[in-house]
């Protein structure tokens, strides 16, 4: 059932994030072909100067519209379905808390990494086009996949760079997961009173943000003390990336507590406590 969830939430939201995602992505197109035109001849007809630099103000405006589009679709599919009037309906569907939060926060999870990717690539080709190169030349000139194998075995570095590649993925899978999850959090135990839902979950989340911030003050202190910093030695390379390698470790760890405890809030706020008056 979670499989059907998520495919009728995939359905409703892309009818709203393909097409805001397929503008950004023309925009960004419009405006390599801007910088090309300011870099050109063209700038020096004032019109299309103007013309040329508004696309690519448009273009900034639609990268961070974008990203504010995947956080609204992601709080509001969550509180319209699930703590309006739709939620009547969902709560008598033949399936679990568990399910109806999961189906929720695995097509939030993919839009944000959706998102994430493409601006990833429309910031990629902006450089290629403010450096005057193209994507043909880079791959050129990049190294082999055995080579660069052998510069890290030869630096001695090989599973310390395997294991910050890991740690890139596990980190912004919980960070997202543990976002979502705050917003889930505070909605759904605001919810548990019969006024000022809203409010009051805006009040849980600045209390949760609030929270878990002493929490990662008290953890950083605790977790490493001043000897951890005052002991270690800068100069030796593969002792300083085993130091910041620690501290992700520590920092990927905590976000899944961090994501753990919202969950559950989440869960009891929605299984035990909603108010749908």
């Amino acid at each position: 059932m979670l499989g059907k969830l998520m495919k009728h939430e995939f359905r409703a939201t892309a009818r709203i994030m393909l097409p805001v995602m397929g503008a950004m992505a023309a925009l960004a197109l419009l405006a390599n072909l801007s910088i090309r035109g300011l870099a050109g001849n063209l700038s020096d007809v004032p019109m299309l100067k103007i013309l040329f630099t508004l696309i690519i103000i448009f273009f900034g405006a639609a990268v961070v519209a974008t990203v504010v589009m995947s956080l609204v679709i992601m709080v509001s599919r969550f509180y319209r379905n699930l703590l309006k009037d739709e939620g009547y309906l969902m709560f008598t569907l033949p399936v679990s808390v568990h399910e109806l939060i999961w189906s929720k926060l695995i097509v939030s999870l993919v839009w944000f990494l959706a998102t994430g990717l493409l601006i990833f690539l429309v910031m990629a080709l902006m450089a290629l086009n403010l450096s005057h190169t193209n994507l043909e030349m880079i791959l050129k000139q990049l190294p082999s996949w055995s080579e660069i194998i052998g510069w890290l075995d030869q630096a001695g570095v090989r599973g310390q760079v395997i294991t910050f590649l890991v740690q890139i993925v596990l980190g912004t899978l919980t960070g997202i997961i543990a976002a979502c999850l705050h917003f889930y959090a505070a909605m759904a135990l605001g919810h548990m009173f019969s006024k000022d839902k809203v409010l009051l979950s805006i009040v849980f989340f600045v209390g949760i943000s609030f929270a878990f911030n002493l929490m990662e003050m008290g953890y950083g202190v605790v977790g490493f003390g001043l000897s951890d910093l005052e002991n270690l030695d800068m100069s030796s390379g593969r002792e300083g990336l085993a130091f910041v390698s620690n501290v992700i470790w520590h920092g990927i760890g905590l976000s899944a507590v961090q994501a753990a405890v919202l969950y559950l809030a989440a869960f009891l706020g929605l299984k035990k406590g909603l108010n749908l008056e």
